[in-house]
């Protein structure tokens, strides 16, 4: 087991209550999900509580995460999200993101695929084509709203162009140290700001952090 996650105990706001987590539900947590066994050592206590409170509050299945740590860690796991990316700017770079897909992101997903150089204006020309039947059938509904959903999705996912939230995650060393989850919207700072304590108790060696304290 992970032993930096060692006689931890959170109060962590959930709503409009708070919730105690202790270590050993934590631990138990890690090694259930298959979060330890893919990277022993190298995750951080805080990726778990968010794994953990994710999936109580907004169902969001901790095997996504795991999944995409697998396919980071080993070439032989593959994933239909998007690469990991690099942060560019201060104060998260030199540290690196990676999508991890829920079915909370499909609407998101076609979205954005259909608003791709007029794909939604181009379907609904192609199955409503007057020159085919001078009258909307039910068939033609039908098969309009049939691929208005799958066809973008399928696309995103055979393309490898899947997006949803983030996992953040250092490099150091040739290894990954998986840190915890984000949203698009959170913003750098607190991002950075919720990562800070975590690390500096756990991977003290972690950029950009080390340098934050010396």
């Amino acid at each position: 087991m992970n032993e930096p996650i060692t006689n931890v105990t959170l109060r962590v706001h959930v709503g409009d209550y708070i919730k105690e987590i202790t270590h050993e539900r934590l631990a138990d947590f890690a090694d259930l999900t298959g979060l330890d066994a893919v990277a022993p050592n190298r995750y951080s206590w805080l990726l778990v509580v968010d794994m953990l409170v994710n999936l109580e509050v907004n169902g969001i299945d901790p095997t996504q995460i795991v999944q995409e740590i697998k396919a980071l860690e080993s070439s032989s796991h593959t994933s239909f999200v998007k690469p990991a990316t690099q942060f560019k700017h201060p104060p998260l770079h030199p540290l690196w993101h990676k999508h991890y897909f829920s079915a909370h992101f499909v609407p998101h997903n076609i979205h954005a695929e259909l608003n791709r150089g007029g794909k939604l204006e181009n379907l609904v020309n192609e199955v409503l084509d007057p020159n085919k039947s001078p009258i909307i059938t039910r068939e033609m509904i039908n098969e309009l709203a049939h691929r208005v959903v799958h066809e973008p999705f399928e696309a995103r996912s055979d393309e490898g162009r899947m997006t949803g939230e983030w996992l953040i995650f250092a490099k150091q060393d040739g290894n990954n140290y998986y840190l915890c989850m984000a949203t698009h919207d959170a913003g750098d700072q607190a991002i950075y700001d919720k990562l800070a304590y975590a690390v500096k108790r756990q991977f003290p060696m972690l950029e950009p952090f080390a340098s934050a304290r010396t």
